[in-house]
């Protein structure tokens, strides 16, 4: 990973910082396009070519974000399960300190690590992912850690689980999200409609508590997001990737973010720079509904 900030932000001390990036080029699982690994060094380096100010509500978020980077936790080859014991072992300590946490992946397994150390703070968690796949498969290529099970074990730790932007799903999976409890599922097609996506936001607006969100790039159409190993046609658009993460961020503590699925195409940048993009507006939006939280308390 080279070295350097998210942003080229100056250097910020871990304990001064209330946003981490946590750099995790971890990739084990994939079954169709590779490349995940080079996912976080590659967001890393668009970061620095992200224009600071933000042309929707005429600030600089950089002037209040406190942010650090940290140094990557590298792939251990033991496996999956070696890995989530590896990536909980390092975030558990941040979590507990309040750090938010910004977590570039990476293939989307890391996810459920994540989620899993954010219980031990916050056991009212609500999770939102936003993909193209429901992840919901029991077991894949017979492995139940698969990036292709990685909501189905998420959505077994007993919280409520919003999936956004779905428009990929096996048979199985279809059967399990008919019956199960606390599963949300907002299809792709289904948000090209205003009112779908009017009831979407209100759906997102209606959660109580603090939220982890789960951004798989592919949740994105391949017209704007084409560096993923798993592309699906009919995809979110950037627009309205932005009109959720505000709507999530508005309506309460959003306490972490995961960036994953990123697979760089040489010489063609548009996936990561969008991605670095989508990170940045978010932590607008999160700074943003904070000063308003704190202006309702005075």
């Amino acid at each position: 990973m080279p070295h350097g900030t998210f942003f080229d932000f100056d250097p910020l001390p871990l304990k001064d910082a209330e946003v981490l990036i946590v750099p995790v080029p971890y990739e084990a699982t994939t079954t169709y396009g590779g490349g995940t690994r080079g996912g976080p060094e590659a967001i890393l380096a668009a970061s620095r070519q992200v224009e600071l100010w933000d042309e929707d509500n005429d600030w600089n978020p950089s002037q209040a974000i406190r942010l650090a980077t940290v140094a990557e936790i590298s792939p251990d080859a033991n496996g999956p399960a070696a890995m989530l014991e590896k990536i909980k072992k390092r975030v558990k300590p941040w979590i507990a300190e309040g750090k938010i946490l910004v977590t570039l992946g990476g293939e989307h397994t890391i996810t459920l690590a994540l989620v899993e150390s954010y219980l031990t703070r916050y056991p009212d968690l609500t999770v939102v992912t936003l993909d193209a796949h429901a992840d919901l498969r029991d077991k894949y290529e017979n492995s139940q850690l698969s990036h292709a099970c990685v909501m189905r074990r998420v959505w077994e730790l007993g919280r409520p689980l919003t999936l956004v932007g779905v428009r990929s799903y096996s048979a199985a999976e279809y059967d399990f999200i008919r019956v199960a409890p606390r599963l949300t599922l907002l299809k792709a097609r289904n948000l090209r409609d205003p009112d779908y996506l009017n009831l979407t936001l209100e759906h997102l607006g209606r959660i109580r508590g603090p939220v982890y969100i789960s951004l798989d790039v592919d949740a994105l159409d391949p017209g704007i997001m084409p560096g993923t190993g798993t592309p699906e046609p009919g995809g979110l658009t950037y627009y309205q990737a932005l009109t959720i993460l505000k709507a999530i961020t508005e309506r309460g503590p959003v306490v972490g973010l995961d960036v994953t699925e990123l697979a760089p195409i040489p010489g063609h940048r548009v996936s990561e720079f969008t991605a670095a993009r989508l990170i940045y507006k978010f932590l607008g939006y999160l700074y943003k509904s904070r000063e308003a939280a704190k202006g309702s308390d005075e």
